[in-house]
């Protein structure tokens, strides 16, 4: 789960019965509309906005599947792909063993595939990626070599062909391929997010891409990011074309090659409540949403650039297993988590526990894959990936900073994870578990904003929101193999995090994740197939 920024008590008082002025439609934003939107997303949030006020059982449309997409027809997903990632040792992927094309549903299945049902939950079910409150805004949608255009319906385990004509030529995969769309869908985060609409979508597209990446290596298939305008419009044409609600860039990826599952006749859908189509069209008028889909403009113009094949896991040194994980690809996506706490307690538990530097090494080696695109490695390189650790090998606490895929110590620092807790959104309370204190470590992801978006332009913005999230579902997957919880995070302080780290005076935190062990634990029901 990703956890969302919350206001100061001072904040709160200060916007009580205030509202947004509502964003005017119209085309892309310039930079310096950016620029303003960043800040106010950034260090003036708590100053200019609005507070963020979202109640766990605020209606959404999360598990909705867009009208054309509920059909008969379409592909059934395979029943053994937890079977298969059970061979695949970690951290090793050695790919396709017979050298034939790999079946696509494992690959969907072992990036965005359901994972297991905790009974005191109160978000819905565990999937492989993280997402705030569990509500996965981003979708993915197939494009097949025939030009059929499918749904990635987890809950039917299939591939549902939408209900219009072929699809357009620019999205037509390499022959023996398919190009996957992942499209991020503001609706489904409930209203009081409001402006963090545009930034938590923005993350979990980078977090969804990235895990693509890593299911194309496990089963040896090519991925390749296609950095393509004219393709990017025609997808977000037909992606809008299949349902109702607002929908952000998309984020086209050809995988070849892959093996289609048999086209048949799928089991019903069943009808949704009847509230739910209606309350993505009005949610599609919002202030919010339609300042996010101006915000995001930019980025429809992918920048055309040659498409390269990219890898979403790092080759580790610690491929004899001497590590001491010992465990399974599919263990890890099934221990991959972003921290519990109790039924009735909000935030999440830590027990202190020591690491083996061999654990942090694996970590810094995930957090450092190279983006899968010459614009994400650019802005790759204007993040500054720092970390707080503790109780990690021979290791000293305090910070350090990733250079490459190794950390260089900064400064010891022995009470730096109580800092980092005293500025986090979710204190201690009665009724609230915060455990940064007693945490491993802290990943922070900081940039000058201005630097990336004189860069990259006015979709610079949306590209940093990708790669933290790339990098961020690379530290989750490394600490799922080790036992450690990791959770995606903005809800902290800029300015006070800024003074804990020693940060550069033009740099501002954008992203963290907190990793450690979970003092929560109780059975699941086993979603897997």
């Amino acid at each position: 789960m990703l956890t969302q920024t919350r206001p100061s008590q001072t904040a709160r008082r200060r916007h009580a019965g205030q509202g947004a002025p509502a964003q005017a439609p119209g085309d892309a934003a310039t930079a310096a509309e950016i620029r303003r939107f960043a800040f106010r997303q950034g260090p003036g949030r708590t100053v200019l906005n609005p507070p963020v006020e979202v109640e766990n059982d605020a209606p959404t449309t999360a598990a909705l599947a867009p009208h054309g997409a509920r059909g008969s027809l379409g592909h059934m997903l395979p029943a053994d792909t937890r079977a298969v990632l059970e061979a695949l040792p970690y951290p090793a992927w050695p790919g396709r063993q017979s050298g034939g094309p790999a079946h696509l549903g494992h690959v969907l299945l072992a990036a965005f595939g359901l994972q297991r049902r905790e009974p005191s939950n109160m978000f819905n079910d565990h999937r492989v990626v993280a997402s705030v409150r569990s509500k996965f805004p981003v979708h993915a949608f197939v494009v097949t070599g025939q030009g059929t255009a499918c749904y990635l319906d987890p809950y039917r385990q299939a591939l549902v062909e939408l209900g219009r004509p072929a699809a357009p030529a620019e999205l037509l995969p390499p022959a023996g391929g398919v190009t996957v769309l992942l499209a991020p869908r503001y609706t489904d985060l409930p209203t009081g997010y409001a402006r963090l609409r545009a930034a938590l979508t923005e993350l979990e597209t980078g977090v969804n891409l990235r895990a693509l990446f890593s299911a194309a290596d496990l089963f040896g298939v090519t991925a390749q990011l296609r950095a393509d305008g004219a393709a990017t419009h025609a997808a977000a044409r037909l992606i809008q074309a299949a349902g109702a609600g607002a929908w952000g860039a998309p984020v086209l990826v050809t995988l070849n090659p892959v093996t289609l599952p048999p086209h048949t006749q799928l089991p019903g859908a069943g009808d949704p409540p009847p509230d739910q189509d209606a309350r993505l069209a009005e949610q599609a008028a919002h202030w919010s949403v339609r300042e996010a889909a101006r915000i995001a403009g930019p980025a429809l113009a992918a920048g055309d650039e040659p498409a390269q094949p990219a890898h979403g896991l790092p080759v580790l040194a610690s491929l004899d297993g001497r590590d001491g994980s010992g465990v399974s690809w599919a263990q890890v996506l099934w221990q991959r988590t972003a921290g519990r706490a109790p039924k009735g307690v909000s935030g999440f538990t830590v027990l202190p526990c020591q690491v083996t530097e061999r654990c942090v090494a694996d970590l810094a080696a995930f957090a450092a894959v190279p983006g899968p695109s010459g614009q994400l490695r650019r802005v790759a390189e204007r993040v500054r990936i720092s970390v707080a650790l503790q109780h990690a090998g021979a290791l000293p606490p305090g910070v350090s900073t990733l250079a490459g895929a190794q950390l260089r110590p900064v400064r010891s620092d022995p009470a730096v994870m109580t800092s980092i807790q005293r500025q986090f959104g979710y204190p201690l309370t009665p009724g609230g578990a915060c455990g940064i204190r007693h945490a491993t470590a802290v990943w922070v992801l900081s940039a000058d904003v201005n630097a990336v978006i004189a860069d990259l332009g006015p979709g610079g913005w949306a590209l940093l929101q990708r790669w933290c999230g790339w990098a961020a579902h690379g530290i989750c997957t490394a600490s799922a193999a080790h036992g450690l919880f990791a959770r995606p995070a903005r809800s902290f302080d800029e300015y006070a995090l800024h003074a804990v780290l020693g940060l550069p005076d033009s740099e501002v935190p954008v992203f963290i994740v907190v990793c450690g062990r979970t003092q929560f634990a109780e059975p699941a029901w086993d979603l897997r197939t």
